[in-house]
């Protein structure tokens, strides 16, 4: 009854339109040129295709500009942390937009910084170290009759353990003070407090007195500093007198120093009373003496942190390792007694981190 009919062309030259009559045997047709027909539709189809492409280039311009920025960005903060590898702390960006980049570069920025106090902390332990490292004897020292050789390891840059030989030929040549000390905890507080100790003991070494008064007297000076601190340290202070041919011992809290008589096959504690140092200004400490003294006996002073070396079994290396060691190396020198003890502790402990300082010093007679 009605419709409409396009030509095969796009636009068609002619649509023509039909419709049939109800109330008469007639069919209207109409036929009109296809482009005026359809010109608005034309129009609107050009004016889309033109918008579509505008935007489709907009949107890709939007998209370069944008990745080109945070590829910038991203150039900025590579070439800024490969100046920061270089150890150049220096270089900061500035953040330009609140993003995900602008977010990035803050947090670079930030961590920039903080390596940078990381770094100067650094440095500043290493010069502690250094420091630290300077107020230690040498490891070996061949007093008349005596080998001596001495080690201290330290877990952190800086330690609480330390050892000293002190000799003052001009108050009595024939005397030589071995100290090995150990203070509570580890790092920069601790390696403070055995700076000062050593101060004290050697300042007052400088003056009359036995190694008891010595030692009592170093501990009421120390009592004035760690009243608020609360720090102490368990210290082993030994005189030897080659004159009389005897030892002097003070123990202070700490543990025992091994005495093997290499005739005898015997191992003896150098023992006695004696709490650490830094806890009581009224204590009195005990004094102790060994008139045995003679060619075929090796004396070990050391630091808990020896025995209590941990392996990844969770087990200790302990003391009769130790002991085992020293008997078995009782013919080297003392400082190759030193390096096989350093040894065994490493081969011991394997990867387990080290989680004490080690102080090892071994006395014997010199061949």
């Amino acid at each position: 009854p009605f419709g409409t009919i396009f030509g095969k062309d796009i636009p068609p030259k002619e649509i023509s339109g039909f419709y049939k009559l109800e109330q008469a045997p007639w069919m209207l047709v109409l036929i009109v040129p296809g482009k005026d027909i359809l010109s608005t539709i034309i129009r609107f189809r050009i004016s889309f295709f033109v918008f579509s492409i505008v935007f489709v280039l907009l949107i890709l311009f939007v998209i370069r500009f944008v990745t080109g920025r945070t590829v910038s960005s991203i150039k900025d903060v590579s070439m800024a942390a490969q100046k920061v590898a270089g150890g150049d702390y220096k270089v900061l960006l500035p953040t330009k937009t609140n993003d995900e980049v602008g977010e990035l570069i803050h947090s670079f920025s930030t961590m920039v910084l903080q390596l940078k106090e990381g770094a100067h902390h650094k440095y500043n332990l290493n010069l502690a170290k250094e420091v630290q490292q300077n107020l230690l004897p040498g490891e070996t020292l061949n007093y008349k009759s005596l080998d001596i050789a001495a080690k201290s390891i330290y877990c952190d840059e800086t330690g609480g353990d330390y050892y000293d030989f002190m000799h003052f030929p001009e108050i009595d040549d024939e005397k030589l003070g071995v100290v090995v000390g150990d203070v509570s905890g580890h790092g920069v507080s601790s390696a403070l407090f055995m700076a000062t100790a050593r101060a004290m003991i050697r300042s007052r070494m400088m003056q009359p007195g036995s190694p008891s008064n010595i030692i009592t007297a170093v501990n009421r000076l120390l009592c004035l500093d760690t009243v608020e601190s609360s720090n102490f340290i368990t210290l082993f202070f030994l005189v030897f007198d080659n004159a009389q041919k005897e030892i002097r011992w003070v123990r202070a809290g700490h543990d025992p120093a091994v005495l093997y008589d290499v005739v005898k096959d015997k191992f003896i504690e150098l023992g006695g009373e004696g709490i650490a140092m830094g806890i009581d200004e009224k204590w009195i400490y005990k004094e102790y003496v060994n008139t045995n003294w003679n060619y075929e006996h090796i004396i070990l002073i050391g630091t808990d942190g020896i025995w209590e070396t941990t392996n990844q079994q969770g087990e200790q290396f302990g003391k009769k390792r130790l002991r085992e060691i020293l008997k078995h190396e009782s013919h080297a020198s003392a400082s190759e007694i030193i390096k096989k003890i350093i040894e065994a502790l490493a081969n011991f402990r394997r990867n387990t981190v080290q989680e004490d300082d080690i102080t090892i010093v071994v006395i014997k007679s010199a061949s």
